[in-house]
């Protein structure tokens, strides 16, 4: 969970609007890179990104009520190809172009070299070993949690939202 919670903080970091910080030195983006070939991200985020993008695709098209199962079918064939497509042409190395320095300007040079000596040790290594396993234990906790706190959540907000309906009229 841990590792998946630092690639998606890698990709918030690409996604975000610029701030303009300082430029990172040389010995942070080094030490960047380092940081993140310890952290074998560029094997572990194209399994991320593909996850990501069938879960928003899914919830897409469960909103589009007209299609029926070939068309779905389809729309997944297609949304899985392109991303294919797109990993093969090189968007692993784009976004890696853009992480790097974000990564380099966020943190301090001894903020990574922290961060590199931890993940180049052998508990650093062992920690990212076991972050699929303990991905998927969070992953159905979560499944667990995730209805009640839902419903929690529906009920509070239309609570908020009485008379929401007569606004503005």
């Amino acid at each position: 969970m841990r590792k998946t919670l630092m690639v998606l903080a890698l990709v918030a970091a690409a996604l975000a609007p610029t701030v303009a910080l300082a430029e990172p030195s040389a010995k942070a983006l080094a030490l960047t890179k380092r940081m993140v070939a310890a952290m074998h991200v560029d094997e572990t985020m194209a399994p991320i990104m593909r996850s990501m993008t069938r879960q928003q695709f899914e919830g897409v098209v469960a909103q589009q009520k007209g299609l029926n199962d070939q068309q779905k079918a389809a729309l997944s064939r297609a949304v899985a190809e392109t991303m294919e497509e797109s990993l093969n042409d090189g968007l692993m190395q784009k976004v890696m172009d853009k992480l790097i320095p974000a990564y380099a300007e966020v943190y301090t040079e001894q903020e990574l070299q922290a961060l590199v000596d931890f993940y180049e040790s052998p508990i650093g290594q062992s920690v990212l070993r076991k972050m699929p396993q303990l991905g998927l234990v969070a992953g159905k906790a979560m499944g667990e949690i995730m209805p009640g706190m839902m419903a929690d959540m529906t009920a509070r907000m239309s609570k908020k939202l009485e008379g929401f309906d007569k606004l503005g009229k």
